[in-house]
């Protein structure tokens, strides 16, 4: 089991709980005052919080991450929030239904003309579409990205340890001549939109996408951790793999990309007014960038830099392989630059 499907499975079974003990809560408090507490009441409405809640979070949390959802996850933000509030109003009907049959063993459409009933749907999908566009805007910008604008983590200049992974689509210029600006701006897209669930996976964020490069960064932590930045490379190149027979029926190509890793102390800081962002300044960024770049030159899909390779321990599926040592503008020592390769054994 993947990391990522462990972290949803645990927030899977959280909500659930939070859920029922909400539902628990809203019909203890919204019970007349005259009338005892009723118990069958209770476990009436909390068994339809956690049915609806059930479907529901395995729709959004399983369903729509799956390659079965990707249509869903293309669409614009406001058709997004839309075809959620529509599925859960359908769930919310649908858990009346169920509990009915369990709790009064009987199947009746009373409950839709109930006050009550529109009074709970109406608390859900608010609550729900809350929600779903906090969901959002994480997918837009990154939760720790989220998080830290709240917190105001970076509102000063703070020094950090960050490892940078600079992507870059290669042949870019014959791509655009073949299948012009819009073409070429669509498999770009669609590259990204392919590539964001083995970032998301090994625990990257996506710092930011500059025309056909992107940016990610991980924490720079301890030799074990650090492994994900390279796992997530392997990930990316498996991806693209399993996606090659759509890329060419759909652009008669498949996307090649070539792949810089550094890592090392940067100031990260909010800057901007009107539109802000969480930006890092320091050597180690300009590093990472001119390390991708010269893939092109030693015609090598993944360099790494020797300063960040002695922060990883390499299992035994990878091989490390030096390549060159480059003067790289801006440093006055060479820089030893490494492939990584898979092991035979």
């Amino acid at each position: 089991m993947s990391r990522r499907t462990r972290q949803r499975i645990r927030l899977y079974i959280t909500l659930i709980a939070l859920s029922v003990l909400a539902g628990f809560t809203h019909s203890y408090l919204t019970r007349e005052s005259s009338i005892p507490v009723e118990y069958n009441n209770l476990a009436f409405d909390s068994f339809s919080w956690f049915f609806g809640a059930s479907l529901y979070l395995a729709f959004d949390l399983f369903w729509i991450p799956s390659r079965y959802g990707a249509m869903i996850r293309r669409m614009y933000f406001l058709k997004v929030i839309a075809v959620k509030a529509f599925v859960l109003t359908n769930i919310v009907i649908l858990s009346g239904f169920i509990s009915q049959a369990i709790f009064l063993e009987a199947l009746s459409f009373k409950f839709l003309l109930s006050p009550d009933f529109y009074q709970t749907v109406v608390i859900v999908i608010l609550v729900a579409t809350v929600l779903l566009t906090i969901t959002q805007i994480v997918r837009i910008i990154g939760a720790r990205t989220l998080v830290n604008f709240i917190l105001g983590r970076y509102h000063q200049p703070v020094h950090e340890d960050t490892i940078f992974l600079f992507l870059d689509l290669a042949d870019s210029t014959a791509l655009t001549e073949r299948l012009g600006d819009l073409g070429v701006q669509t498999m770009i897209t669609q590259f990204f939109f392919d590539i964001s669930e083995p970032i998301i996976e090994f625990g990257g964020e996506i710092h930011r996408y500059v025309g056909d490069q992107v940016v990610v960064t991980w924490p720079l932590k301890s030799p074990e951790e650090n492994i994900r930045a390279i796992d997530c490379y392997f990930a990316i190149v498996r991806r693209v793999v399993e996606k090659s027979e759509k890329y060419k029926q759909q652009f008669q190509t498949v996307p090649r990309f070539r792949v810089g890793l550094h890592g090392g102390p940067v100031v990260i800081s909010e800057c901007g007014d009107q539109k802000q962002e969480i930006s890092y300044f320091g050597d180690t960024v300009n590093t990472a960038a001119r390390i991708e770049s010269h893939c092109k030159t030693l015609d090598c899909p993944l360099l790494i830099s020797s300063e960040l390779l002695q922060h990883i321990q390499l299992p035994s599926s990878y091989q490390a392989q030096p390549k060159h040592s480059v003067q790289l503008r801006g440093r006055e020592s060479k820089t030893e630059l490494f492939t990584i390769v898979l092991s035979d054994n």
